[in-house]
């Protein structure tokens, strides 16, 4: 794949056993591709989730503020799934708006290679 962008938005706010957090979707308009996160800022972990923020079982997460060997260690097993490039940039975005501003962003659109 050469360069995509992916659209990042904030679509609501979660609330419950995952704690408070808020629901973005992502979507790779070049070919359709599209998903949900649900950001937990306390945690500084997105999960994979549904529209609605429930977290969907086996998903996808990624987190920030880990060792490089915790990183890998946590995050290896979703390496070769085609999302997890895609989820991986959209979260960056997300984070790093809030890092930036203090709180999540609306939108945090992205462009990947």
């Amino acid at each position: 794949m050469g360069v995509a962008s992916i659209g990042v938005r904030l679509v609501a706010e979660a609330s419950g056993s995952a704690g408070e957090g808020f629901v973005y979707s992502w979507l790779v308009p070049d070919d359709e591709r599209r998903g949900w996160m649900l950001f937990v800022p306390a945690e500084r972990l997105f999960r994979e989730c549904d529209g609605t923020g429930a977290a969907l079982e086996g998903g996808m997460e990624v987190c920030f503020g880990l060792t490089e060997d915790e990183s890998v260690r946590r995050h290896a097993r979703w390496e070769g799934r085609q999302e997890w490039r895609v989820m991986v940039t959209a979260a960056y975005g997300v984070w790093k708006g809030f890092q930036e501003h203090g709180e999540p962003p609306l939108q945090a659109h992205r462009t990947f290679y």
